[in-house]
C-alpha cells in the first residue's frame, strides 16, 4: 500500500496540482490507510470509513473534502466499484460576516478622518452601486458625464449605474488628484487599483476603528449594498439585473435573513407555552 501511495503522490505532481492541494490529498490519504489498518479497500470498509467520520464529529464539508480524496485515490488503484458518494447537505442560506450600517459609517469616518480620500470613496462606491471590486476600473472621468457605463464580465454584459450623489465627489477627487482620464482608482503605478491594494487597506481600517476583520473585506460591501436594496425595494429581479446575476438562485440569499435575525424573530412569537 505505500508503494501505491507513493505513485498515486507522483500522479498528483505530474496533474500540475498545487503543492498545497497535493499536501491535503496526501494528509487525507494517510489517514484513510491509517484507518484500514491493513485491510484491503473494499465499498463497505470505505463506507465505513465516511460513517466514522461523520459520527467523529466532522463537518460535513471536511467529511467530503476528505471523501473525494479517498475516491481519487480509489480511482487510481483501479477499484472504481469502491467509489462511494459524498454526503449531501443543505448549505445555510443566510449572510453572515457582512458589515453592518454602523460599521460602513465607522469606516468612512476613519477613512475621511486619516486622509484616504481614495478608500473613502472606493467603499462608498462599492456600497452604493454594488459593484465587484474587480469592476473598479470601470469607473472612469468619461463614465462620469453620463453616469453609467456598460461593462462585460463573465461574457455577459451590463450597465453600472453612478447615483447622482456620487458624480460630484468623484468629481472633486478628479481634480484634486489631478486624474483627466481613464480610471479614477489608481494602485502607486498608475495602473487601476487591485483588489489586494483595497484588501489589505480595508483590513487595516478595521483593525483600527475595533470592527472584526471577518466582516470587512471587499466583496461585504457589495453584499451590504445587496441587502440594503432588497430592505427598500424587495426586488430581487431588478436586484439581479444590477448585480449581474444570471441565476435568480444566487440573487435569492439576500432575500433570506441573518442567522442572527431568524433568532430575534423567534424569539418575538407570542406562543404560549
Amino acid at each position: 500500500m505505500k508503494e501505491q501511495v507513493a505513485l498515486f503522490r507522483d500522479y498528483l505532481e505530474e496533474q500540475e496540482l498545487s503543492p498545497a492541494t497535493i499536501r491535503i490529498y496526501m494528509r487525507y490519504i494517510r489517514k484513510f490507510i491509517r484507518y484500514l489498518d491493513g485491510r484491503t479497500i473494499t465499498k463497505q470498509n470505505v463506507m465505513a470509513y465516511k460513517g466514522m467520520l461523520l459520527e467523529s464529529g466532522y463537518k460535513i464539508a471536511t467529511v467530503n473534502l476528505s471523501i473525494i480524496a479517498v475516491n481519487k485515490f480509489i480511482r487510481f488503484s483501479g477499484k472504481e466499484n469502491c467509489i462511494v458518494k459524498t454526503k449531501k447537505y443543505q448549505k445555510a442560506r443566510s449572510l453572515e460576516n457582512v458589515i453592518t450600517g454602523e460599521d460602513y459609517k465607522m469606516l468612512l469616518d476613519y477613512a475621511k478622518e486619516s486622509g484616504r480620500q481614495k478608500y473613502y470613496l472606493i467603499m462608498k462606491v462599492i456600497a452604493l452601486t454594488g459593484i465587484r471590486v474587480s469592476e473598479l476600473r470601470y469607473i472612469t472621468v468619461e463614465m462620469l458625464d453620463k453616469g453609467y457605463v456598460q461593462v462585460f464580465n463573465k461574457g455577459k454584459a451590463r450597465e453600472i449605474y453612478l447615483p447622482d450623489r456620487l458624480i460630484p465627489l468623484l468629481r472633486a477627487y478628479c481634480d484634486k488628484e489631478d486624474i483627466r482620464n481613464g480610471a479614477i482608482f489608481r494602485g502607486t503605478t498608475g495602473a487601476p487599483i487591485s483588489r489586494t491594494a483595497v484588501w489589505k487597506m480595508l483590513k487595516h481600517m478595521s483593525d483600527m476603528v475595533g470592527i472584526d476583520k471577518d466582516r470587512v473585506y471587499p466583496h461585504s460591501f457589495r453584499h451590504f449594498f445587496a441587502l440594503s436594496y432588497m430592505e427598500h425595494f424587495s426586488n430581487i429581479f431588478e436586484l439581479a439585473d444590477i448585480l449581474g446575476h444570471s441565476d435568480l438562485s444566487v440573487t435569492r440569499i439576500y432575500a433570506a435573513t441573518s442567522i442572527e435575525q431568524k433568532r430575534k424573530r423567534m424569539n418575538c412569537l407570542d406562543i404560549a407555552d
